[in-house]
């Protein structure tokens, strides 16, 4: 009875002491949230927001649970703009982002992002975000996710790292493409920015090529991400095409290039606030015969024009060609070739090559098709003509072991923003 009677006098006293330890980091945290909205009255708006902005992102969410007039201001659109434009300091290079997918188990698929390197040539992968998102063809604009997963019918996932949001877009289940083609259609979505509305939206093209006539039929769709949104179809009688899966935006317009047809290369426009959509064709030299399964192109930013990228002889001549948008309206082109030094020709003869979008330098990025060990990317500087190769390091050695029917893997650069901001869909 004495042995007892003392354990529970033990346990009691520690109850206190963690009752007590509680009270008191409550009291602090009361004191705290006190204090800043003490401050907030007698510091201007302006220079408020300042400070808050210069803060991590984490705090920022924290200082929400201050008061009702602290989450007013830290949700509003305005500030989640400030923010957004601020250099984050806790993330001071842009991060690379992985993602690595089983095609028939799609438990096992993965996502990795990277963390700042102290080389240039070298980037390591050291978080797996794995367990609250997956999937491929990755899109990062203003510090959000945008990815197909195979999961759950090819829909629209938009994830944020920072508050860890994740959105699921309804499928477009009105397509008739996707009704009458099963599984034997194209799909791709661009998440865009509206910076005259300030809206998110997502822009879905759907496309499905005939086995017999090669012949393209397809649909585009506008998801506005605000609170009752839904898929709406746009540009009925746009011409039909088969859009690559890489876009660029400049000017509030989103380009990407397409196919009409077996040997038609376009560039399409769309306007991101009007909705409006625009082709031009892409010109080809006289002696280029090749089939769209023969072309490597894609669009860029070269010196504030829009340029179609056409690296399709790189491996057997070390040329490419920039076609260069001169006057869109007028269908202006002009053509520039560079010739890669002879002394890196060896970089691009290993492995067969794919675009992957810019850098925030403006550098052409180029992934080997295949996930070679060790992994690595080239980065082409187009204003000097110089290519560099960065090695990747932290891929699971697993993946390298798989082939490449059961394999699918994309990456992408995120910008040094991160956004505090939550969806309303």
């Amino acid at each position: 009875m004495r042995v007892s009677f003392l354990l529970a006098a033990v346990q009691q006293k520690k109850r206190m002491k963690r009752r007590s330890r509680t009270r008191n980091k409550t009291t602090q945290r009361a004191m705290q949230d006190l204090q800043l909205t003490w401050l907030a009255r007698y510091i201007p708006l302006d220079l408020l927001i300042e400070i808050l902005t210069r803060l991590p992102p984490t705090s920022v969410m924290r200082f929400k649970c201050v008061s009702k007039f602290w989450s007013s201001l830290l949700s509003s659109r305005y500030f989640c703009n400030r923010f957004l434009m601020v250099p984050s300091q806790s993330q001071p290079q842009p991060r690379l982002y992985m993602s690595l997918v089983n095609r028939y188990y799609n438990s096992k698929s993965v996502l990795l992002t990277s963390a700042p390197s102290p080389s240039p040539n070298t980037i390591v992968f050291d978080q797996d975000l794995t367990s609250r998102i997956g999937g491929y063809f990755l899109r990062l604009l203003r510090g959000f996710i945008c990815f197909t997963c195979f999961r759950v019918g090819f829909k629209a996932h938009i994830y944020n790292p920072t508050t860890r949001q994740l959105v699921i877009l309804p499928a477009v289940k009105e397509s008739d493409i996707i009704r009458i083609a099963e599984d034997r259609y194209n799909i791709n979505y661009f998440l865009c920015h509206d910076h005259v509305k300030d809206q998110y939206k997502v822009l879905c093209t759907i496309a499905v090529t005939s086995d017999y006539t090669q012949e393209v039929k397809s649909e585009l769709w506008v998801f506005l991400l605000e609170a009752g949104g839904s898929w709406k179809r746009v540009a009925k009688d746009f011409p039909h095409h088969l859009s690559n899966a890489l876009e660029l935006t400049m000017n509030g317009v989103l380009y990407y290039v397409a196919w009409t047809g077996s040997y038609t290369c376009v560039l399409v426009s769309f306007n991101i606030t009007t909705e409006e959509f625009n082709m031009i064709q892409v010109p080809r030299k006289p002696e280029d015969v090749a089939h769209r399964r023969d072309k490597w192109v894609t669009q860029i930013n070269y010196h504030g024009k829009v340029t179609v990228f056409d690296f399709s002889t790189l491996k057997e001549t070390g040329t490419i060609d920039l076609w260069v948008v001169e006057d869109h309206k007028k269908k202006e082109w002009s053509r520039k070739t560079l010739s890669l030094q002879p002394s890196q020709m060896h970089l691009i003869l290993d492995n067969n090559l794919r675009p992957k979008g810019t850098s925030l330098e403006g550098k052409v990025i180029l992934v080997p098709q295949r996930l070679v060990n060790p992994f690595y990317f080239l980065c082409y500087d187009l204003h000097i003509n110089d290519l560099k190769k960065v090695e990747i390091k932290g891929i699971p050695d697993k993946w390298y072991n798989k082939t490449a029917k059961t394999r699918y893997f994309d990456m992408e650069f995120m910008d040094m923003s991160e956004s505090i901001m939550y969806l309303e869909v």
